[in-house]
């Protein structure tokens, strides 16, 4: 199905601002089991927050509140909640008005308030503390900077992202890693932020692919190819860019697992050329482009034009709704090691590192053998947003598009919190890393996209 001809509008009242969110060097920095180093010796790129806030001009409504936040993830469930909940306090949004979108960087700081035992981690819980502050200066700043805009969707396509799921034959079971024998969802929905007065206020960027280029070789701070993409956008648009993580559960650049930064740099720069076509393909503000007519000459031309959207599709478009529901995931009873029975473990740190993260996975999740997943879901005039807390298989975002085939949808994954993945029925039982992972049984992926698919439906 092509989605490069679908474009939809939002208008609204809107403004973005945007904090620095680099933590500090020499904090616990340990993202990857297989790291010889425990804290961050340096800095490649910075790594922000940037916050967007919509609200409806007309209506005395709730202000939306979305942040593209570089983090990694919270190992601890309860060092997120504690973020989030300070922020909602601070800014006295709706608990469902606000959206924290994390880019997944593997090369953060590995933001864990329970660990004390290793190097830089006294540095944890004064960057959080910094966090939580940046976060609500950018909401309430770019809540005084609102102002009327027209926010312009549209597809395009990216061979960034690439299958992940690979059949290592030289030790006959899957490994996380390119696979070249599998097709990648392509897609990139980009939008437009753009003032009354012609000028552009944001760009928005969601595109599913692991940032996964810095890998355990790598020492420095880094958005990995997100940071990069950035810079590229904003050289040419003038304006903040909000890169927003999507379905990427077994998606991730082809090259990747490495230690050096031009290449994630490389990386960031595809996205954001394919990113720069997309956007470049838009519309203007508030038009159409229709058919006029057409003209006699060497052959007979059919002609075509944009024009100015009718005043029923200008009320569509000013249509901001959201809500959220939950999703009741069952978990498995145990969670086993990252390994097949007789493999190798002789790394001691890998495996001591493994067992850390099974135990914290655990505490988080607690002792009901039911998870109440929570999904969010926003209206935003001709386009329509679900955002989930874990890590779904790009099944996700391919089934909702091609069931809202005629109008943009932004699928947000690592939002809110994350515990684990949302594999496919199907490779329940095949040893892959992510069924592995994951805290939940099988048919939590198709549950969470029937569920999305229901709720998308009744806004």
């Amino acid at each position: 199905m092509d989605l490069t001809r679908i474009h939809g509008f939002t208008y609204c009242a809107v403004g973005v601002a945007r904090r620095d969110a680099t933590p500090p060097v020499g904090i616990y920095a340990r993202s990857w089991a297989a790291a010889r180093h425990d804290v961050a010796e340096g800095v490649h790129r910075p790594l922000t927050a940037t916050a967007l806030v919509m609200r409806p001009i007309h209506a005395d409504a709730s202000t939306l509140a979305l942040i593209a936040l570089d983090v990694g993830w919270f190992p601890y469930l309860p060092d997120e909640r504690r973020v989030r909940e300070s922020v909602l306090r601070a800014t006295g949004l709706d608990e469902d008005a606000l959206l924290i979108n994390f880019s997944h960087t593997h090369a953060g700081a590995h933001l864990n308030t329970q660990i004390r035992d290793k190097p830089g981690v006294h540095l944890i819980e004064p960057y959080l503390n910094d966090l939580t502050h940046a976060l609500i200066e950018a909401i309430i700043e770019a809540r005084s900077a609102m102002r009327p805009a027209w926010i312009t969707y549209g597809y395009g396509r990216c061979a960034l992202a690439a299958n992940r799921d690979f059949w290592a034959p030289d030790i006959g079971r899957y490994a996380c890693g390119y696979n070249p024998a599998a097709p990648a969802d392509d897609t990139v929905l980009v939008a437009r932020v753009t003032g009354e007065d012609g000028a552009i206020i944001a760009t928005l960027v969601n595109y599913a692919c692991h940032p996964t280029t810095l890998a355990w070789q790598n020492r420095l701070l880094s958005p990995d190819y997100v940071g990069a993409l950035r810079e590229t956008l904003e050289s040419i648009y003038g304006a903040p860019c909000l890169f927003l993580y999507g379905a990427a559960g077994d998606l991730g650049p082809r090259d990747g697992f490495v230690g050096d930064p031009a290449i994630a740099d490389r990386n960031g720069r595809q996205l954001a050329y394919a990113a720069a076509a997309a956007l470049e393909a838009l519309p203007p503000p508030a038009s159409r482009f229709v058919y006029t007519g057409v003209v006699a000459s060497g052959a007979n031309l059919a002609t075509w034009e944009y024009q100015p959207l009718d005043a029923f599709a200008r009320r569509r478009c000013a249509i901001l709704h959201y809500h959220r529901t939950i999703v009741p995931l069952p978990r498995k009873p145990t969670l086993e090691p990252i390994d097949p029975p007789g493999s190798d473990r002789s790394d001691a740190i890998a495996e001591a590192e493994k067992a850390l993260r099974r135990r914290l996975l655990q505490d988080s999740l607690g002792d009901d053998p039911v998870y109440p997943m929570t999904l969010w879901f926003w209206r935003l005039g001709d386009a329509l947003l679900v955002a989930c807390p874990n890590e779904a298989y790009s099944q996700m975002q391919i089934e909702i598009r091609s069931r809202f085939c005629r109008q943009p949808v932004l699928v947000l994954g690592c939002t809110n919190g994350a515990l684990g993945y949302l594999p496919p029925r199907h490779v329940y039982g095949s040893g892959l890393y992510q069924e592995q992972q994951s805290p939940f049984l099988p048919g939590c992926l198709e549950q969470t996209i029937a569920a999305a698919i229901s709720e998308l439906e009744r806004l």
